[in-house]
């Protein structure tokens, strides 16, 4: 075997099966905008998910992609493992060739046997194969076509190691695997085995054979076209290619190992002392792509385990010494190795150094606070006999601050400390619950009509059963191909296909058009659109009904109309993100892409990749941009294209998008060209008014913007209109002087609060000894004093004056503030005590919490302690602290 690029195998792949017939289809987005039910792209079968679950049909039999997967949340998780073995990463490459309906099993076995044999060589002796324990046709067929094997290393396996299912229901079948063997090296043990957990035999090929397909009700039944669905890791492939120990010893790892070990100081070793090596190069390739390809960094979804990434992977830099901001130094190498192949990569590269820049910068204060609270949650816990850190705060601290379970646990063991990894997990898995109950539900819905749709329509031929979409008409006649009532409580449901409609079903973020659909017999208003195959299947409520039976109605012909002003304000929004994405890249750069959208008759929204806030001169800029090609008045040029031409022409593809052969590009002038299948106006003109409402954070490196145009723009405008006229009359300014007139009112406010807040303060604080009644402890004078009902900074400011005080004085005041019962403290520099640290011991004492720094502290009570109570726990720490400073 020979060691060779990555990049040669990966093309290799490629053209092998180019070779074979197959159509290359690029890798999707590893952020899967499109699909709710899935954290990151796990699969190269996920862009093909609704070809497999009949959805939508092939426009190829076969295709062939390298797709970039993410396993690091959800159901396929690898995290923990990686940098521990050799073969676990978060991002990695799958090469993936399918059969939709086309090839099968035998086909399928002998692409694989003549791919990694014949082609890459890799040697017969060393490969295994294993097959579900039922599926007697592919034994044989390993056999036929591979008898090499036929010396015992056709092995058979369970559901568990050997059968694929996409989820509860949905398409499913056996798998076959081939395995190499690493040698004796690895392990000779019991557990060095075929589909085992060790080193020594690596997974590198995996045939699902997509035969069965499970309903919502359980019953499994044959696919009437089965399918092949590959998937083979290129960096396994490239490490057992050139008899490496781990895959973190080819190319495509090796540069940013060196990079790390030039950064560090440290020498990489191949055993344990290269975890934090290893973490650390895996999980730059995962931030790099994933950040390239419209992600950010935040702390929910995907944004939250890419934030989960990035400070385990700091948290080892720190291991090799790293304190200062490193990461973002070594997303060249990733670039270098892998950018050539995804071009978005190179791209981006500014705009994805900036994002781990900053993440790194804030996880580097978000570190030491997290160590602070460690100490302080484990003195606490020392202090009252503990010995077992609770499950509660091990999650507090890595939900918050980042800390990984493994750093809790070191660091606990340091202090001789045990942590309850039982409640941890629970709390873990209930988090995980919470987060998946949103989108499971989602889907399950759309599962549960699917299902319905082809318990009704499942029997007629497709080629009967299509609705070509009508794009420019608003109103047109069509032939009704099949229709049914449905009961949804009191209100009667009528569901439709139509063999043409101008109305739009949901998609590229525009949502689906409403309108009314009318015969002689029935009316309803349509207000939701499901695409089932090439059918869009019309639901609405039944709001006018001249018929008995509906299945005797024979031929039904139907008016079918739009509502046009909800459509004309669809399609102003639409055109005007044409607008606004163009307007974006040449006043912030071309690093900006979209990383989601809404288009709505009420608003846009436009979520794109940016590393900091706009400023107001920025987003003035872009309306004044946007609206003066709107006043141009230019044509909206639609033209339908072959896919390639499309792009070589320089439209600009969205991340996220599937697109067929035949595409749509939209083009305004020489400002804007985009890939884009949805409605727009005819001439910019018509687009009228555009303004900027919004403009926020999504996640680290990800912006958001909310516009409006038209109507909503022009109603906006004058209800402004209305609110400046009326502060110039009540400011007797007129309107050009509105803002310099608010500007002196603010001011002139800020002052009158400022002196009231200074009233209040010197309230007690300048006489305090009229105050509280003080008493003698030793050598220190304690003064306490229950206040009641009192304002926050009143009760501050005379503690505040307790800690000026010349003479040893320690000042104790309990009052209810916005009806909570708050307790302050203060010690003076002759005292020589940490009123912070008694303080905090006082409270736990007392039921409440609250701790502060050596002069000044503060917490909270429970609101029906006693005072003297309160004065009393405090007076004896004060005499327990004296009685220690003497020994």
């Amino acid at each position: 075997m020979n060691k060779i690029k990555t990049s040669e195998i990966r093309k290799t792949f490629v053209d092998y099966f180019l070779g074979k017939n197959h159509r290359q289809f690029n890798s999707s987005p590893v952020i899967p905008f499109d699909d709710p039910t899935l954290m990151f792209a796990n699969a190269g079968m996920n862009q093909f998910k609704d070809i497999f679950t009949g959805k939508k049909k092939a426009e190829y039999p076969r295709a062939v992609t390298v797709q970039k997967c993410m396993r690091a949340g959800g159901k396929h998780n690898d995290l923990e493992n990686v940098g521990r073995t050799g073969r676990h990463h978060t991002f990695f490459e799958m090469l993936g060739n399918f059969s939709f309906g086309d090839y099968f099993k035998e086909e399928a076995i002998a692409y694989c046997w003549d791919f990694l044999t014949n082609v890459l060589k890799l040697p017969k002796n060393r490969l295994y194969a294993s097959v579900y324990e039922e599926d007697d046709e592919v034994f044989e067929l390993w056999g036929k076509i591979a008898p090499e094997l036929k010396n015992g290393r056709i092995l058979r396996f369970g559901k568990h190691d050997n059968y694929w299912s996409m989820g509860d229901t949905g398409p499913n079948g056996p798998c076959s695997e081939l395995h190499f063997d690493r040698g004796e090296k690895f392990g000779t043990g019991p557990n060095d085995v075929v589909n085992g957990e060790t080193e020594r035999f690596v997974e590198i090929w995996n045939l699902v054979f997509m035969q069965y397909n499970t309903k919502p009700d359980g019953i499994i039944e044959p696919l009437p076209r089965p399918s092949v669905d590959t998937g083979a890791g290129l960096e396994r492939i490239a490490s057992v290619m050139g008899n490496c120990d781990s895959n973190y010893e080819i190319d495509v790892f090796k540069e940013i190992i060196g990079h790390i070990e030039e950064l560090s100081g440290k020498k990489y070793y191949t055993d344990e002392r290269g975890v934090s090596h290893r973490v650390i190069a895996d999980h730059i390739r995962a931030l790099t792509v994933c950040l390239a390809d419209g992600g950010g960094i935040s702390n929910e979804k995907q944004g939250y385990v890419l934030r989960r990434i990035l400070r385990r992977a700091a948290r080892h830099g720190r291991e090799l010494g790293m304190k200062d901001p490193f990461m973002y130094k070594l997303t060249s190498d990733v670039a270098n190795t892998i950018g050539d192949f995804y071009r978005e990569i190179g791209e981006k590269k500014k705009h994805i150094e900036r994002v781990i820049r900053a993440e790194e910068e804030s996880f580097g204060r978000t570190l030491d606070a997290g160590l602070e609270m460690f100490n302080i949650l484990a003195e606490r816990l020392k202090d009252g006999g503990g010995k077992i850190f609770p499950g509660e705060d091990v999650f507090r601290l890595y939900d918050t601050y980042g800390f990984p379970v493994d750093l809790t646990r070191v660091m606990a063991e340091e202090q001789n400390l045990g942590i309850d990894m039982d409640e941890f997990e629970r709390l873990m898995e209930q988090q995980k619950e919470k987060s998946r109950g949103a989108a499971h539900f989602a889907e399950s819905k759309k599962e549960q009509l699917q299902f319905m749709l082809e318990e009704i329509l499942g029997h007629i031929p497709a080629e009967n059963l299509k609705t070509e979409f009508v794009r420019d008409t608003f109103d047109i006649e069509a032939d009704v191909l099949e229709i049914f009532e449905l009961a949804e409580g009191d209100t009667k449901i009528i569901a439709l296909v139509p063999d043409k409609s101008p109305f739009y079903v949901e998609a590229g973020g525009q949502i689906s058009d409403h309108g009314y659909i009318e015969s002689d017999q029935f009316k309803i208003k349509v207000d939701y659109l499901f695409k089932y195959n090439d059918a869009v299947v019309h639901f609405g409520e039944l709001i006018e009904k001249n018929y008995s039976d509906l299945e005797n109605l024979g031929e039904i012909k139907v008016k079918i109309s739009l509502d046009h002003q909800r459509r004309w304000d669809i399609m102003r929004n639409h055109t005007a993100t044409h607008l606004m994405h163009a307007a974006l890249r040449k006043v912030l750069g071309d690093h900006v892409k979209q990383s989601g959208s809404y288009v709505g008759p009420d608003k846009l929204r436009f979520d794109f990749s940016h590393f900091q806030p706009m400023t107001p001169e920025e987003i003035a800029e872009v309306e004044k941009m946007v609206n003066g090609k709107i006043i141009e008045g230019s044509e909206v040029q639609t033209i339908e294209d072959d896919l390639e031409n499309a792009k070589k022409s320089g439209a600009m593809a969205i991340f996220g998008e599937k697109y067929g052969s035949k595409v749509q590009v939209v083009s305004i002038d020489n400002f804007s060209k985009e890939l884009c299948g949805g409605t727009h106006v005819q001439n910019i003109s018509q687009i009228g008014p555009f303004m900027i409402t919004l403009e926020t954070a999504v996640a680290s490196g990800v912006r958001r913007i909310e516009a409006i145009t038209g109507r909503e723009a022009v109603a906006y405008m004058l209800m402004q209109k209305q609110i400046v006229d009326k502060i110039s009359r009540s400011t007797n300014r007129p309107v050009e002087e509105v803002s310099g007139a608010v500007a002196e009112t603010q001011k002139k406010l800020l002052e009158l609060q400022k002196g009231n807040k200074k009233l209040k303060v010197n309230k007690f604080s300048g006489g305090t000894h009229s105050v509280g009644i003080e008493e003698k402890i030793d050598s220190v004078s304690f003064r306490p004093h229950d206040f009641g009902n009192i304002e926050s900074e009143e009760m501050a400011g005379w503690i505040e004056g307790g800690k000026e005080a010349n003479y040893p004085l320690i000042s104790v005041a309990i009052g209810m503030i916005n009806g909570k019962k708050t307790f302050m403290s203060s010690a003076s520099a002759g005292t020589k005590m940490h009123i912070g640290n008694l303080t905090r011991e006082a409270l736990k004492e007392l039921g409440g919490r609250g701790g502060g720094k050596p002069n000044f502290a503060q917490g909270s009570l429970p609101a029906d302690i006693d005072a003297d109570k309160v004065f009393g726990v405090v007076a004896g720490k004060i005499k327990d602290s004296l009685e220690k400073s003497k020994q």
